[in-house]
C-alpha cells in the first residue's frame, strides 16, 4: 500500500487572499462621512451669509445716518456762511464795495418794453424771481400798468427789447395787472438774469439805486439803462419807499436795489416843484404779493 502524503499535507490558505478578505472585511463605507462633510460645510456657508447680510445691513444703516448727518452739517455751514457773506458785506447804509459790478449786474435783467397800439406807451421792466404761469414761457416781467396800459385795453401783444444795447426785439405776454398800485407783469419764451426780492424792508437812510430807460427830451432818445443813486427818505405805509434817487419819464417799472443788488421797489412815480419839492416814489416790492402772485 502506497502511503499518499500529499493528502495529510496540510492545506494553508493563500496569503494574499487573506490580507484581501481581512482589508476588504474592514473597510468602512465613505460616502454617508463625505455627505455630513458637505453639509456641514453648507451650514456654515449659509451661517456665514446671514452674518454677514446683518453686518452689512447693519453698515448701511450707520452709513445712512452718517450722510444724513454730514448733509445736515453742510447745509448748517452754507447757512452759517451765507450768514458771514452778509455780514461783511457793506451795510444796507452804505454803497456797494463793487459798484460797477452791482450796475452791470442789474443791467442784464432790465429790459425796455413798448406798446405799438394805443399812445404807444413804454418804459422799463426787469426780470424777477418768479415762476411763469404760461406754458412754455420763462421769465416773468415786472412793470409798471401804464407802461403797458394802452397794450392792456387793446389786447395787443408787448414788444420787449433786450440784450446789451436792446438790440433783440422779443414779444410778450400779460399775465397779470394790478392796476391799483401801477403793476404789472409780463412773460417772454428768452432767459434773462434774475433780480431776487430783498428779505427785509426798505429803511430811511438805506442806499438806493434805480435803474431804467428814461426819455431824454433834449436828445430825442432813450438813455439805456440810466443809473440814479440815492437814499431812502422814508416809507409810507410800508409800500411806497420815498428815495432820492431820481426818477424821469421812461424810468417807470425799473427796479430799485439796494447795496446788496436785492430788489426792494419797483420804480413808479416821481414828481417835482416849488410848491412840493422833488419826490421819487418805488412801491414796494411786497405788494406784488397782493394781488399778482401767491408769496410765501
Amino acid at each position: 500500500m502506497t502511503n499518499d502524503w500529499t493528502q495529510l499535507k496540510p492545506q494553508l490558505p493563500d496569503p494574499t487572499s487573506v490580507v484581501a478578505n481581512i482589508t476588504k472585511s474592514t473597510k468602512r463605507p465613505r460616502i454617508p462621512l463625505l455627505l455630513a462633510v458637505l453639509i456641514l460645510a453648507i451650514i456654515a456657508l449659509v451661517a456665514s451669509q446671514v452674518v454677514m447680510g446683518q453686518r452689512i445691513a447693519t453698515l448701511e444703516s450707520k452709513i445712512d445716518s452718517e450722510l444724513l448727518t454730514l448733509n445736515q452739517l453742510v447745509k448748517e455751514n452754507e447757512a452759517r456762511a451765507e450768514k458771514t457773506a452778509k455780514q461783511v458785506e457793506p451795510s444796507l447804509f452804505k454803497a456797494p464795495n463793487d459798484l460797477d459790478a452791482l450796475i452791470k449786474k442789474i443791467g442784464e435783467s432790465v429790459v425796455d418794453i413798448y406798446c405799438e397800439s394805443g399812445d404807444g406807451s413804454g418804459g422799463t421792466g426787469f426780470a424777477h424771481d418768479d415762476e411763469p404761469v404760461t406754458a412754455g414761457y420763462s421769465t416773468t416781467i415786472v412793470t409798471n400798468h401804464h407802461v403797458i396800459e394802452s397794450c392792456w385795453n387793446t389786447g395787443s401783444e408787448v414788444i420787449v427789447y433786450l440784450g446789451e444795447t436792446f438790440e433783440t426785439e422779443v414779444k410778450g405776454v400779460i399775465a397779470g395787472v394790478d392796476e391799483e398800485n401801477d403793476l404789472a407783469l409780463i412773460e417772454i419764451r428768452e432767459v434773462l438774469p434774475l433780480i431776487e426780492s430783498a428779505e427785509d424792508f426798505a429803511k430811511p437812510g438805506w442806499w438806493s439805486m434805480a435803474v431804467g430807460n428814461p426819455e431824454d427830451e433834449d436828445l430825442g432818445e432813450i438813455l439805456d439803462r440810466y443809473v440814479s443813486i440815492g437814499y431812502i427818505g422814508f416809507v409810507l405805509d410800508g409800500h411806497f419807499n420815498y428815495t432820492s434817487a431820481t426818477l424821469n419819464r421812461g424810468n417807470s417799472g425799473g427796479p430799485l436795489v439796494n447795496s446788496r443788488g436785492e430788489l426792494i421797489g419797483i420804480n413808479t412815480f416821481a414828481s417835482s416843484g416849488l410848491d412840493y419839492g422833488v419826490w421819487n416814489i418805488a412801491v414796494d416790492s411786497d405788494v406784488l404779493c397782493e394781488k399778482l402772485y401767491k408769496c410765501d
